[in-house]
């Protein structure tokens, strides 16, 4: 199995150890990903508030260039996989399609008629293989709280393979590589993402009942596989604490990383010495 692989922007430089694991964790499954060459930004939801158009067109240009390689187009960040899927399907609709590629076209890109998916790496790890033959070392013990947030499994009509409202994908996932999954109320509540520079007050009030659930949950970790999600519940959580002197160190985790674990992978070959806040009592909790 092959995809052309998208890594997008945050994975090159803020989550790295999202693009280290999913590589490690996709080639221990027997997955190939032959990365997209002269990729670039989908626009995340920046561009889309500057011009609809443009910024579809930006991640059209992604999706045109796997439609050359003519494979499906495989994204971990859920906000690059959204965005490309929407992409996709505008591309679909004849009316979005002429605006698109006539942008497209002043970037020297076509559009072919090649049938492409865009997939996410959840998605394909939860229904397209199964991992429980290749654990090696079962998370026994583990608590986790799986977060899915605004854009991995919304709107249905733009992903459609888990539930929009109580998607299991990662739950699975995690169950599947021996982990105890806490029932986690919130997990596709907004963390604030989005707002954390324009309104920072109104970001935290959502980051901080995220993890005040989570750790009334007695999760030892967060699991999610969105960067931004990740910046808000992880590197902003320091913050958080000072400001309502309260005490989380609740680690942030990526699925693939935690699955990287029970394949039996080195934490260092997963990036799990990149995060902000330390991993160490999830590492040695499973004997790592």
């Amino acid at each position: 199995m092959k995809y052309s692989y998208y890594p997008g922007c945050s994975l090159h430089t803020t989550a790295k150890e999202f693009d280290m694991s999913t590589k490690v964790v996709m080639t221990e499954l027997g997955i190939e990903l032959k990365e997209l060459h002269d990729w670039s930004c989908c626009g995340g939801s920046v561009a889309a508030g500057v011009s609809h158009d443009v910024g579809m067109a930006m991640a059209a240009r992604n999706v045109a260039l796997a439609q050359k390689e003519n494979l499906d187009l495989l994204a971990s960040c859920s906000g690059c996989y959204n965005k490309s899927a929407r992409a996709l399907k505008a591309l679909d609709t004849e009316a979005e399609k002429e605006r698109i590629t006539a942008i497209l076209s002043e970037m020297g890109i076509s559009v072919s008629d090649c049938n492409i998916r865009v997939r996410n790496v959840v998605d394909v790890l939860a229904n397209d293989l199964d991992i429980s033959p290749h654990i090696k070392k079962p998370l026994t013990g583990l608590k986790v709280a799986c977060y899915y947030g605004c854009l991995l499994t919304r709107p249905a009509d733009i992903t459609g393979w888990d539930s929009p409202v109580f998607p299991m994908s990662m739950d699975k996932l995690a169950q599947a590589c021996g982990a105890e999954v806490v029932d986690f109320r919130s997990k596709t509540k907004c963390c604030g993402g989005p707002i954390l520079v324009s309104k920072q007050e109104v970001a935290f009030e959502l980051t901080k009942k995220l993890l005040d659930e989570a750790k009334s949950l007695g999760a030892d970790c967060i699991v999610l596989a969105c960067p931004l999600c990740s910046t808000n519940l992880e590197l902003r959580q320091p913050d958080i604490e000072k400001n309502y002197n309260v005490s989380y160190n609740l680690p942030i985790l990526y699925i693939t990383e935690i699955i990287g674990l029970a394949l039996g992978i080195k934490p260092g070959k997963l990036g799990l010495n990149k995060h902000i806040v330390s991993p160490k009592t999830v590492l040695n909790k499973l004997g790592f």
